[in-house]
């Protein structure tokens, strides 16, 4: 089984990722927080799998939203960007 991109869920996870960003620098949250939310979202997404969705959904969830962690974590470790 192929998926296939969905434009509006691909902006929707560039908007969220966008505005983390902007939290964390911020200093609204800490990256911390932003990467344990996501990880609860993993979580919720793992017990669901095979329950609600196909199992290839899910996995393609956990997926996305693990890296959408690993570059919270890694961006909002750059210097911030100079405000305009």
């Amino acid at each position: 089984m192929t998926l296939t991109p969905d434009p509006h869920g691909q902006a929707a996870l560039m908007f969220c990722e966008s505005l983390a960003l902007l939290l964390i620098e911020g200093g609204h949250v800490s990256k911390d927080q932003v990467v344990e939310a996501i990880d609860g979202i993993v979580e919720v997404k793992q017990e669901m799998a095979g329950v609600s969705e196909r199992i290839v959904v899910s996995i393609a969830s956990i997926g996305l939203l693990r890296t959408l962690a690993r570059s919270i974590d890694a961006a909002s470790d750059q210097e911030p960007m100079p405000s305009r």
